[in-house]
């Protein structure tokens, strides 16, 4: 039996058995930056969702291996896409191979895992129970805008943001932080 790739741009991963390798850092970052949330109903792609979450991490005061998480903690999305929680709790892929079924969320925490292979990162509990703070505290922002979540304009400049916009901006912001891009 074959393995499950898709192509992600000019490249392709393996999603049952993803290595950094396979994983194309510009793909991953311009597919996420035209990929809306909510499978469509998001005012935000996922890039600018991550950017939001990092936003506010800073904003909170968290050390910056938390923001960074933060910025990269739905990088996995780019090769799965944004579904809602509900839908990807009750999906399972099969993996013929181990003749077993894999659950979704199980194969995204495997890409994950490789794409922070690749940019060098190394997220701890800590920074994931922050994150997760902060990323529902972004989902409300999304529903319906919080006045004074974000300084000044900036959560309209956040909506506003082209595909290309939204690129230069995370890629600046991750080099900024110290990240191998």
């Amino acid at each position: 039996m074959t393995a499950l790739i898709i192509k992600t741009g000019a490249g392709s991963i393996d999603l049952l058995n993803p290595t950094p390798e396979q994983v194309c850092v510009e793909d991953m970052i311009v597919n996420l930056a035209c990929l809306p949330r909510w499978i469509g109903a998001g005012k935000l792609s996922v890039l600018q969702h991550m950017m939001l979450v990092g936003r506010l991490l800073y904003n909170d005061g968290e050390p910056t291996p938390t923001v960074i998480a933060g910025l990269v903690h739905d990088l996995h999305e780019y090769a799965t896409g944004d579904l809602p929680a509900p839908l990807l709790d009750e999906c399972y892929v099969t993996d013929y191979n181990a003749s077993c079924l894999v659950h979704l969320k199980t194969i995204q925490q495997r890409i994950q895992t490789a794409i922070e292979a690749k940019l060098g990162i190394d997220t701890s509990d800590a920074d994931l129970l922050a994150v997760d703070r902060a990323d529902q505290l972004a989902r409300v922002q999304e529903q319906e805008p919080i006045e004074g979540l974000l300084p000044g304009t900036l959560w309209q400049r956040l909506v506003d943001m082209t595909p290309d916009q939204a690129v230069g901006a995370y890629m600046r912001g991750l080099r900024s932080l110290g990240v191998r891009v």
